[in-house]
């Protein structure tokens, strides 16, 4: 892709036989960026630029992203998300890494990171999980409420997922406009660069695999994923920054405090008032130099890292 905000070398690595794009920019410690639903890697493209000078800065599409291949028949569940991660970063040869997720890149990310504490140095965490979601009533009972969350389980609706998502582009043309407090800064141009790789119904078919697997009961297989997540990461003691938008409909408050409960190491957390569940592009000029706080101060003990977890690949 050519795009005046985008000027990165696309590469490519081919994990189990399937091709996935990436940018690699700069030099120095190892930053890897992971985005989610229904974005890719420029995502970071404001980050990237800013951080490239001190580091190297690492933006994945995830299959079925971006400029990754898009098969028919892929599995796009998160367990092969976080395989194909831990190929990825097995391919490239990469260590103490710096993670920064957000959305499922953070399941994803964090599901990879917890099996291989070894590898990770610290995590940048915004607006996502790696805990199941609490019961329904408390959900209901939040303040303020995830209604952008309770929006999506309509696009399991068999029909209207595939008429909105795959035949409308509605998830980039609608639900991602909504998670950006700062609606202005979505010209034609940006959007452009968010549109360009999603221009087919077959395109966008990870958009919907990936908002169906939303879990609605502790039965479902990303509600266990996420049960296995969590209970790595309580207590562990790898230096954590955590960045929020506080007006995500979808990730609100209440994560962010579980996070901040479960991993004890972690910097005082950044909480941005003008900031949506998209905080990237919302305000990229607070977050950088939060980061490149984080990454020359944030020191790990001793204690966190050890030796990898196993999770369970089936589900």
């Amino acid at each position: 892709m050519t795009h005046p905000e985008f000027p990165y070398e696309s590469r490519f690595v081919s994990v189990d036989g399937q091709r996935l794009h990436y940018v690699d920019e700069g030099r120095g410690e190892p930053i890897l960026m992971l985005h989610g639903n229904p974005t890719w890697s420029y995502l970071y493209r404001h980050f990237i630029r800013d951080l490239r000078s001190d580091f190297r800065c690492l933006a994945l599409d995830h299959l079925g992203y971006g400029y990754s291949e898009k098969p028919p028949h892929g599995d796009y569940s998160m367990r092969a998300h976080i395989m194909r991660l831990s190929s990825f970063v097995s391919k490239l040869g990469l260590k103490d890494l710096t993670l920064v997720v957000q959305d499922w890149g953070g399941i994803i990310g964090l599901g990879w990171a917890v099996r291989n504490k070894h590898l990770v140095k610290r995590l940048v965490i915004m607006n996502t999980t790696g805990f199941p979601l609490p019961s329904r009533q408390t959900l209901l009972e939040m303040k303020p409420k995830p209604w952008g969350l309770l929006m999506l389980y309509p696009l399991k609706i068999p029909g209207l997922g595939e008429a909105f998502v795959q035949g409308a582009n509605g998830f980039v043309k609608a639900l991602l406009p909504a998670g950006i407090h700062h609606r202005d800064r979505l010209d034609s141009a940006v959007m452009g660069g968010y549109l360009d790789p999603y221009a087919t119904w077959g395109s966008r078919r990870a958009h919907l695999k990936s908002v169906r697997q939303i879990p609605l009961s502790p039965r479902h297989p990303t509600w266990r994923l996420l049960q296995e997540i969590g209970a790595e990461l309580e207590g562990w003691q790898v230096p954590t920054q955590l960045i929020w938008g506080m007006r995500d409909p979808v990730f609100v408050p209440w994560f962010l405090e579980e996070f901040e409960r479960r991993l004890p190491n972690h910097a005082p957390s950044v909480k941005i008032d003008d900031a949506s569940h998209f905080l990237q592009d919302d305000r990229p000029d607070l977050i950088v130099p939060v980061i490149q706080k984080f990454m020359r101060s944030a020191t790990e003990k001793p204690e966190a890292r050890v030796a990898p977890a196993q999770l369970a690949t089936g589900g």
